[in-house]
């Protein structure tokens, strides 16, 4: 009862608060009778609109020429994908050394969080219904944001595009299907509708079968006394990667206004996959992993801004979220006795093979309230208060139940000094952020508690120098808690884990050298230091579910993004090219001074792209130099570099008002025998078709 009658208090807030569209919010006119030809546009209120950071983004069109969200966020600068192989394997994202669980995923601007360590797998989130996809490599200042944004090291923001009407229609249908590699089945349904009152609906929902199997090298040499070279060069199945999945999704946006605006959506996610395990040799040979995972996730969200005249603007977010993960771990002598043999078939008859069940059911409650004052033209005041209540559940004998409550205060202020000319040449934002952390938790048969509380300070400035050229950088503190499953996850977690502390520093220009109707020619480097202390570095053991987390005392990470794109029209077509180069050497100051584990030296990426007449080609190189499983950086750690190739070629075609898109996606194009996670191997060549069919 103490639980709910806290939800229940968080919940309260909601009806008090609001929000607004003021100008520099307003990424569209308010109404537009006719459209373009794509059938999304970004919503009039964007969570990343106004920020005096810009952003790397990937824009709606760009996302249609890859096959999961993933896929787009690695052509960013400063990011590492961490992949653990085949359709279900988990994937998450890392910026700058800091780790995956620095990384806050936002959806409209409201954070995803989940019941496995904070590492939101990317494999889950839609790209379908999105306008873009952003990436802040530090702080966000942006109006009206919440105080739990200032508290992300690095923040990546998908959000969500309206639906719009032609000719006065009031609904749209997508229908379309995908078939690939690994027996990969993937169909999907969505429907628009336009009310009377301007608000539109959208619902979608899509699944995905895949038996996920692919064939992998594995060799092994080596060399004994007397010159003896012994060993193996062999090609291996990738077994227990089946994924099975559903998707629906529901989103309400309100009719367009220059005082208000809302949108309410509503999340379910299912799914059961296999989790078949690093790749080792044993005596015996290689174990095969029968373990299961089954995945089930909800939320509803939403958020509404409101403006109060010129001088105030007030927003409000809330979220309830549920997460149920379910995992059977088989014990390692059943995959050997039965390596041929589906799970399903397992016989559990015998008391000391039958494998041992483990459910978490994570309950998430969140509300904030922003307000931002326009004192003048050149100084806006923003004050925010966030809270979250936290959960977690287990059907485990002697689990301690975990309540967490978490509130962050921001202070922000943002000056902007306009010139004589009307120009704002500077731009400068500094925050003061209050984190409280309480957890409270069963020890020895009775509640016991503990509490956390920090300031986290930050700067961030602009320069625009000349036209075309800017200078900008930031300084800020972050600080982590170790999450439920770094702390209280059975098998998994220990309680001996220091809290993480970072300060972060950037200085960065941007040079526009050639913009014109047909051409852009820019530039973009970025120089950064981190400094970390107690860093958690959490990595899998004997598969994706069971995690060993530590801290390294002191992490110094020194890095620069250079970034160099260009584009050009000819005639009917346009074309461009991006290249992307990061350097981060990530040092273990406190033991081995040694590259922390899987962060490379070098690594970059080069994308071609070219659209006429219907007719859209990607071609994407990404290249990753060595990593080292372990701070103490011996060949026997080592990771081989790799490169891969890949490939997206699409065709609109118009029929009767509607329109038909066809799609192929190849990845790996050159077939590499590649492994981002020591002994995940990653698949060689694979392909996805796809056709979607749009009824106006």
């Amino acid at each position: 009862m103490r639980r709910l009658a806290t939800v229940a208090f968080l919940l309260l807030g909601v009806v008090t608060a609001a929000q607004e569209p003021f100008p520099e919010l307003v990424e569209g006119p308010v109404f537009q009778a006719h459209q373009p030809s794509d059938t999304l546009r970004a919503s009039v209120v964007s969570s990343t609109a106004g920020s005096l950071i810009v952003p790397q983004r990937v824009s709606s069109e760009q996302l249609k020429t890859v096959t999961g969200l993933s896929e787009a966020v690695r052509r960013f600068t400063g990011v590492q994908i961490r992949d653990y192989g085949g359709v279900g394997g988990l994937k998450t994202v890392n910026v700058r050394s800091l780790g995956s669980e620095y990384t806050g995923v936002f959806v409209d601007g409201i954070q995803i969080d989940n019941a496995q360590n904070m590492q939101v797998d990317l494999g889950r989130l839609n790209l379908d219904g999105l306008a873009s996809v952003s990436l802040f490599s530090g702080q966000k200042v942006s109006p009206l944001q919440s105080a739990k944004e200032y508290s992300s090291a690095s923040a990546l923001y998908l959000e969500s595009a309206e639906p719009y009407f032609l000719g006065g229609r009031k609904d749209n249908f997508h229908v379309g299907t995908g078939a690939g590699s690994f027996l990969t089945v993937a169909p999907k349904l969505s429907w628009e509708h336009l009310f009377k009152s301007g608000a539109s609906l959208r619902l979608s929902t899509d699944a995905m079968s895949s038996k996920g199997e692919y064939r992998f090298h594995v060799k092994d040499f080596r060399q004994y006394p007397g010159g003896t070279i012994a060993g193996y060069d062999t090609t291996m199945l990738r077994k227990n990667c089946d994924l099975s999945s559903v998707r629906a999704e529901a989103m309400l946006f309100s009719p367009r206004s220059n005082e208000s605006s809302w949108n309410v959506k509503a999340y379910f996610y299912g799914s059961g996959r296999g989790l078949p395990g690093p790749v080792y040799k044993k005596a015996g040979g290689y174990p095969l992993s029968l373990d299961r995972q089954t995945d089930r996730d909800a939320f509803v969200q939403g958020r509404y801004y409101r403006s109060l005249g010129d001088v105030w603007s007030f927003a409000a977010r809330a979220k309830l979220s549920f997460n149920h993960l379910e995992y059977i771990d088989f014990p390692e002598d059943i995959p050997r006795l039965v390596s041929s043999v589906e799970p399903r078939l397992v016989s559990l008859s015998n008391h000391s093979a039958s494998p041992a069940h483990y459910n978490y059911r994570n309950h998430s409650a969140y509300l904030s309230a922003s307000a931002m004052a326009v004192v003048n033209s050149w100084f806006k005041v923003n004050l925010a208060q966030d809270l979250q209540y936290d959960y977690l559940d287990a059907d485990l004998r002697g689990f301690v139940y975990p309540v967490r409550l978490t509130s962050w205060s921001s202070l922000s202020a943002r000056f902007a000094p306009r010139l004589a000319s009307g120009a704002e040449p500077f731009d400068v934002s500094a925050t003061i952020l209050y984190l409280d952390v309480s957890d409270t938790f069963l020890s020895f048969d009775h509640r016991s508690k503990a509490r956390r509380n920090v300031w986290m300070p930050s700067l961030v400035a602009r320069w625009k120098i000349a036209d075309g050229l800017t200078v900008n950088g930031f300084a800020k503190r972050s600080y982590r808690m170790p999450t439920f499953n770094d702390l209280y996850y059975t098998t998994v977690g220990t309680k001996t884990l220091d809290p993480e502390d970072a300060i972060q520093f950037d200085l960065g220009a941007e040079w526009i050298a050639v913009r014109s109707r047909d051409r852009r020619l820019s530039f973009k480097a970025d120089i950064y230091r981190n400094l970390l202390k107690n860093k958690i570095i959490a990595v899998p053991t004997s598969n994706q579910f069971r995690w060993s987390m530590y801290n390294i005392g002191r992490v110094d990470v020194l890095g620069s993004d250079v970034t160099a794109d260009y584009s050009f029209k000819a005639g009917r077509g346009e074309f461009g090219a991006v290249a992307r180069y990061t350097f981060q050497q990530a040092r273990d100051r406190s033991e081995w001074n040694g590259q922390i584990p899987y962060i490379p030296l070098h690594s970059g990426s080069v994308n071609l792209s070219g659209s006429l007449s219907g007719w859209r080609t990607d071609v994407t190189l990404f290249a990753t130099g060595e990593r080292f499983t372990t701070s103490a950086n011996l060949p026997a750690y080592r990771l081989a570099p790799w490169t891969t190739l890949d490939a997206a070629v699409s065709k609109k075609i118009a029929f009767s008002g509607n329109e038909l898109t066809l799609k192929l996606c190849l990845n790996n194009l050159l077939d590499q025998q590649y492994e981002i996670v020591d002994n995940y191997p990653m698949p060689g060549f694979n392909f996805l078709l796809s056709a979607v069919v749009f009824w106006r």
